[in-house]
């Protein structure tokens, strides 16, 4: 790359020498002088181009240039750092069928354990039932747990009888079912208290989200790591189950470039993780004393901004993974990434005198400074690095132009550690992600440009919904003229038209291709609509109001949806 480099050089140096030469002979020697001294001076070699000394315009561009390099370097650097350490106890997460595997199941043999999948019906109807099913027969734990299905709706669905048939079963090694609805909850932050309050009596506490699918051994890997670290919460890494588009594979990759790299240099740096909703482990002593808020975009960040200000350890294990489902389309990736900038920005206003007012030592003020606020200024130098000194650059040699050696180092500085991040991710790709994954973690990274300027538009959006008080109404609605409200937060009608698309934003009713995977509930729940919809015809079974949700007050493109679970659901009887 560097000879290649070199090689550009020379030939855009040239292209200048003939740009300027004409120029010259345009306007005459005296406006060509007037920059540039002709002649073998000090600057570029066999160039005739010799720079004057630097004005106060570039000193200014060399100062801005080079603090954009200082965030740079510490990502390359902190990334570095994470990926060694990461090495370093991987063979401690590891768990490997040998006698230290034995030695780690026994011991974790001791400490009793409670997964908790909070749900919301009906948009999550049709895949919880799955998600329990692969918890409880192939999620690896050495000791019996309890699995509490807690869920809200807004109105009574046939689904519930079922569910409730199905409290208190008892699966292979003592796992048992229990099913808890949440009267009066309109939130996930509101189901998982109520279950802590009533239900949750183990040492620890693992969170998964009704479309998870956890690895089999990555709960045993997230409790070994909590074991060594001795951290109050461990924070696992998320892919895509279902990659099936473009769009997806880009998603899995930057999934992978988020949790495997950048989140472990934040943790290097900073010496704090982020608990991230889904695919993490807590000690309930600890999550007990700290209550989930009902009424912000994102518990998550927030709660774990409140337990970092309280000096409670949280780390990541990316090794501890969990396959989720991808979004429906680009609308739907969209709506879900405000959400989560929307999310950020609250929590880092709402936070940011907080952190100037704790306990914390300097050190940790300035990490916390780092995860929340220092977002907008990181991703404003990010801009300015990869977008605007290049184009400056650029248009300021084919003007006849040379820098100086000062900038000309804060450039190659710049490129070289980009460089360096590059070969960073490659080699996480290469010992952690599948060879077929690897060639779209590395478009990722070709793409660095488009996705900051994404980065910044969020950004952007988020800060202007905010600051005019339209940062309310990020839900699955339904359509009614009613106010409604999901996850904590109220909406009024024109903000529920916008936001109905997202009502499968995950394409929950889009990921049936046969009746394989399909949990005995999913079956038997299918075999009725089949037959209502033989003996009834299709619009019948639609306009059903005990058939699954499938109303169109409660789907958004009703008609495809149902079509759709119509086809799942007679594959499921066909099974049965």
């Amino acid at each position: 790359v560097g000879i290649g480099m070199a090689e550009w050089r020379r030939h855009l140096v040239s292209m200048v020498d003939v740009f300027a030469e004409s120029r010259a002979a345009l306007l005459g020697d005296d406006f060509y002088n007037l920059r540039y001294d002709l002649g073998s001076g000090s600057g570029e070699s066999g160039s005739g181009l010799e720079p004057m000394p630097m004005d106060k315009s570039e000193w200014i561009f060399f100062g801005l240039l080079s603090f954009c390099d200082f965030f740079v370097l510490l990502l390359m650097l902190s990334s570095l750092g994470g990926f060694i350490r990461r090495l370093i106890d991987h063979r401690t997460t590891r768990t490997g069928r040998n006698d230290s595997h034995s030695r780690l199941r026994a011991a974790l043999a001791t400490q009793s354990m409670t997964v908790i999948v909070p749900c919301y019906l009906p948009n999550e109807q049709f895949i919880m039932m799955e998600t329990v099913e692969h918890i409880m027969t192939k999620l690896e734990y050495p000791s019996s747990f309890t699995l509490i299905l807690c869920y809200n709706t807004p109105t009574p669905m046939p689904i519930e009888a079922e569910l409730t048939r199905l409290d208190g079963k008892v699966y292979p090694g003592g796992r048992t079912l229990r099913v808890f609805p949440v009267e009066g909850s309109r939130s996930k932050a509101e189901n998982i208290n109520a279950a802590m309050k009533t239900l949750v009596e183990s040492e620890l506490l693992a969170i998964y989200d009704a479309d998870h699918h956890p690895d089999p051994e990555s709960l045993l890997v997230a409790t070994a790591y909590m074991r060594k670290h001795k951290c109050d919460c461990v924070q696992g890494s998320t892919y895509l189950r279902v990659t099936n588009s473009p769009m997806a594979y880009f998603i899995n990759a930057e999934f992978f470039v988020t949790h495997f790299v950048y989140f472990p240099a934040l943790q290097f740096l900073t010496t704090m993780g982020v608990f991230g909703g889904s695919n993490a482990v807590w000690k309930v002593a600890t999550l007990r004393a700290y209550e989930f808020r009902a009424d912000v975009q994102t518990e998550d960040v927030e709660l774990s901004t409140r337990v970092l200000l309280g000096r409670v350890k949280i780390r990541f294990c990316p090794e501890a993974r969990s396959g989720e489902l991808p979004p429906t389309g680009f609308s739907a990736l969209f709506r879900q990434r405000l959400r989560w900038a929307i999310g950020w920005d609250q929590v880092s206003i709402q936070h940011f005198a907080g952190i100037f007012s704790s306990k914390l030592s300097c050190c940790r003020k300035l990490g916390m400074l780092y995860l929340l606020p220092m977002r907008w200024l990181i991703i404003l130098t990010a801009i300015f690095n990869a977008c605007v000194a290049p184009a400056l650059s650029l248009a300021y040699m084919l003007a006849g132009y040379t820098w100086d050696a000062p900038v000309e180092v804060a450039f190659q500085v710049s490129f070289y550690s980009f460089i360096g991040i590059s070969l960073i991710i490659v080699a996480n790709a290469a010992v952690y992600e599948q060879p077929r994954n690897m060639i779209f973690v590395v478009l990722f990274q070709v793409a660095g440009i488009p996705y900051l300027l994404w980065q910044l538009l969020l950004v952007i959006i988020s800060l202007l919904r905010i600051c005019s008080g339209t940062d309310s109404g990020w839900v699955v609605t339904q359509r009614t003229a009613t106010p409604t409200a999901h996850f904590g937060v109220p909406m009024n009608v024109d903000i529920a038209r916008d936001a109905e698309a997202e009502d499968d934003v995950k394409g929950l009713r889009h990921t049936f291709s046969g009746a394989e995977g399909l949990s005995p509930l999913l079956a038997s729940h299918g075999v009725l609509l089949a037959e209502r919809a033989v003996n009834g015809g299709a619009g019948q079974a639609s306009n059903d109001p005990e058939v699954g949700g499938c109303q169109p007050s409660n789907v958004v493109e009703s008609d495809t949806g149902c079509t759709h679970r119509a086809v799942a659901s007679v594959a499921a009887a066909s099974q049965t």
